[in-house]
């Protein structure tokens, strides 16, 4: 299962299935699908003229050019491409659309036809971000204090992305959902019934492959808050969580920079290197450059020229990428001096993974006694506390030291504590997030924990998610929390596993996918993960000022 290869195939299909010159026209969302696999470049040589969104107004017409839409199939989309055919702009119209579409839908297309510009109208199942082969994103900004219809928006687009996904992955699975989730609930009893409707149903009619049934587990990102407030330490995740990443793209010093797994194999091959063993990859890639340099200075004779000229687009390229990595690296660290975050980190792990209160007080206050402490990794700090030591009253000294060093407003902190706690307090959540129920999780906290012995102190903590997993192949995860909204839950090891979090992934559970396919439980079992958005802590404590700015209104 691979959710990059998957959309790079309907991708290449489509775009070989028009011959001659092209023009490619895509919304907001598919060109961030079709950048996400292919560059620019690798998409004009396949004789593909220009890139146009189908929102610009008063484009350019050229009769004498064939046009590819690929196109999530929206309403805004229809009336657009509606108006479009009936003054055409291209010689052809080759329709692409990202998901299923409805039969009023195509009526609605034919009848705007007038012209009859339109050569053929396809359903090619991309309708998700992916982002390593194994991760994929929908993109959803925010998925708290929505109103009816927004919350019925993102019902939809959570439901056109996983039944996209199940499609592109050629895989119909027993669906398990998080029974306390009202979220993951919905979701799964909505996906099954497209999944099973009269018209549809042919489509998931897949078969049953070799090993045990693939399993779609649907969670809730409130019974797990702590992971996406923590400071992150290998390289994909740090750079999203200091700098951001949005569609391969990142923000360095005013310029941006694509960092993609497909186009970077430096990239590709550190994606999960924490760091420090980061520092001495950059620093080995930047004396590879300097290096290749010199020889290139040491020109004596035409036979050196020449070596020189076929060698130098691969030293440029060579030298491009250590320089980008090199770039990255000196911005990461500068955030991680400015922003004091080895202290912080420390503090964060402490509290998220053990559950000594004094060492946690003592580590916290000249922390949030610290001016040059920032007040967001403050805000993280209370946060991570709130949750570890719920309704404790040190709570309170705690929070006093934290407003007379910074400029945090006293009633928004503590209106935001309290929404988090309505979120993902010990109340919200599904399972035993600090392994502190009872004296059996004493126990459990190794599956969490210990996939791999903490390195550093900046790594003791992992997400619930490992829990998740290894009870999901032990056959073992319970049934009255997590029940199947159809079918038989079989205890068979099941032979693929995709699990999507309502409410947004993170990059430190990507890891955790990586780390948990080295484990002999899992052996010939296929795992991938997706989310809402994949978050970070900035994107995460934007989604609590939206809960409580929501109950502040109220």
């Amino acid at each position: 299962m691979n959710v990059i290869t998957a959309t790079q195939n309907y991708i290449q299909r489509m775009i070989e299935s028009v011959r001659g010159m092209k023009v490619l026209v895509l919304d907001h969302e598919t060109m961030g699908i079709v950048s996400s696999v292919f560059s620019q470049n690798e998409v004009l040589a396949q004789e593909v003229y220009l890139f146009e969104l189908l929102d610009t107004p008063n484009r350019e017409v050229m009769t004498h050019l064939k046009c590819i839409c690929f196109l999530r199939p929206t309403q805004e989309n229809l009336f657009l491409l509606s108006d479009e055919l009936k003054k055409p702009k291209y010689e052809q119209y080759h329709l692409f659309y990202t998901n299923i579409l409805q039969a009023d839908y195509l009526e609605e297309l034919a009848h705007a036809d007038e012209h009859e510009v339109v050569t053929q109208v396809q359903e090619y199942y991309a309708d998700y971000f992916p982002i390593n082969t194994d991760v994929f994103s929908l993109n959803i900004d925010t998925t708290v204090a929505l109103s009816p219809s927004g919350i019925q928006n993102t019902l939809d687009r959570t439901c056109d992305g996983l039944a996209s996904v199940l499609l592109s992955l050629k895989r119909r699975p027993l669906i398990r959902y998080e029974k306390s989730s009202e979220a993951a609930h919905r979701t799964a009893k909505e996906l099954i019934r497209r999944m099973s409707t009269k018209e549809d149903r042919t489509l998931f009619n897949f078969g049953r492959k070799a090993g045990g049934v693939p399993v779609l587990l649907i969670i809730d990102r409130r019974s797990d808050p702590v992971t996406p407030l923590l400071t992150q330490w290998t390289y994909q995740a740090m750079v999203h969580e200091l700098l951001g990443i949005r569609n391969n793209r990142v923000s360095v010093a005013g310029s941006e920079i694509v960092l993609s797994p497909l186009q970077d194999e430096f990239y590709k091959t550190n994606l999960y290197a924490n760091y420090g063993d980061l520092g001495e990859a950059v620093k080995r890639k930047a004396m590879e450059a300097f290096e290749q340099g010199k020889r290139n200075q040491n020109i004596q004779s035409i036979e050196d020229m020449k070596n020189f000229l076929q060698n130098y687009p691969e030293f440029q390229k060579l030298s491009s990428n250590a320089s980008k990595h090199v770039n990255i690296l000196t911005e990461l660290s500068s955030v991680v001096s400015k922003k004091h975050l080895y202290p912080v980190s420390e503090a964060e792990q402490e509290l998220a993974a053990n559950s000594d209160h004094s060492f946690a007080v003592k580590t916290l206050t000249p922390l949030l006694s610290n001016p040059q402490v920032g007040d967001a990794e403050k805000l993280k700090l209370l946060a991570l506390y709130s949750l570890r030591y719920e309704d404790n009253p040190s709570l309170g000294s705690l929070l006093n030291l934290a407003l007379q060093s910074s400029s945090l407003d006293k009633q928004e902190t503590v209106a935001l504590i309290k929404a988090l706690m309505a979120y993902g307090g010990g109340a919200s959540r599904t399972g035993d997030l600090f392994g502190n129920k009872s004296w059996l999780a004493k126990g459990k906290t190794f599956i969490k924990r210990g996939l791999k012995e903490a390195t550093n102190v900046y790594t003791q903590h992992k997400p619930m998610l490992a829990e998740h997993l290894s009870e999901l192949v032990k056959g073992k995860l319970s049934e009255l929390d997590y029940p199947a909204i159809e079918g038989k839950i079989e205890r068979n090891k099941p032979s693929d596993i995709i699990v999507f979090i309502v409410g947004g992934a993170t990059y430190e559970e990507a890891l955790t996918l990586r780390e948990v396919k080295e484990l002999p439980e899992f052996s010939n079992v296929r795992i991938v993960l997706g989310g809402s958005s994949i978050l970070n802590s900035a994107s995460f404590l934007k989604e609590l000022e939206r809960l409580r700015d929501a109950s502040m209104r109220r």
